[in-house]
C-alpha cells in the first residue's frame, strides 16, 4: 500500500509539472507573438485584439497631430480612425530593439480604401510583457 501511495504521488507530481510545462509554454509563445497579433489585427481593423497589448495609456499621433490617451479612449479612436479609413492590408517592414532602454518597434505599411498609411509602433516593457505604449499614423 505504501508503494502504490508513492507511485500515486509521483503520477501527480508528473502531471502537475506536465501542466506546468504546458502553462509556461504557452505564455512564451503569447510573449513571442505580440507583433505578429498586432499586425494581424491591423490589417483587419480588430481593434479589440490590439488592444490586448496596449498599456494604460496611449500616445496616438495621426499625421502631426499627437494626443497621450486611456487604453479606453484610444480603442475608440483607433475604431473611428479604422472605420473610417478602411484598412485593407499590413505589411510590416523593419522590427527593432532598443539595448539601451529595452523598448521595441515596428515600422509597417497600412493599406487602406484612403490610401497608404505608414504606422510606427513602440513597444514598452511592462511586468516581463511587452506593450504598446506610442501608435503612429501618417499618410
Amino acid at each position: 500500500m505504501l508503494q502504490s501511495k508513492k507511485i500515486s504521488d509521483l503520477l501527480i507530481r508528473k502531471k502537475f509539472l506536465t501542466i506546468l510545462l504546458l502553462i509556461c509554454l504557452q505564455i512564451n509563445l503569447l510573449a513571442q507573438d505580440y507583433m505578429s497579433t498586432i499586425s494581424t489585427a491591423m490589417k483587419q481593423g480588430d481593434t479589440r485584439n490590439m488592444g490586448v497589448f496596449f498599456d494604460n495609456t496611449v500616445d496616438l499621433t495621426f499625421s502631426d497631430n499627437t494626443n497621450t490617451y486611456s487604453k479606453k479612449q484610444a480603442l475608440v479612436i483607433i475604431q473611428n480612425f479604422f472605420n473610417k479609413i478602411e484598412p485593407k492590408d499590413y505589411i510590416p517592414q523593419q522590427r527593432g530593439k532598443s539595448q539601451s532602454n529595452n523598448t521595441k518597434f515596428n515600422i509597417g505599411s497600412l493599406y487602406t480604401s484612403n490610401g497608404i498609411y505608414k504606422v510606427y509602433m513602440l513597444f514598452v516593457i511592462k511586468k516581463g510583457n511587452y506593450l504598446l505604449k506610442e501608435l503612429r499614423f501618417e499618410k
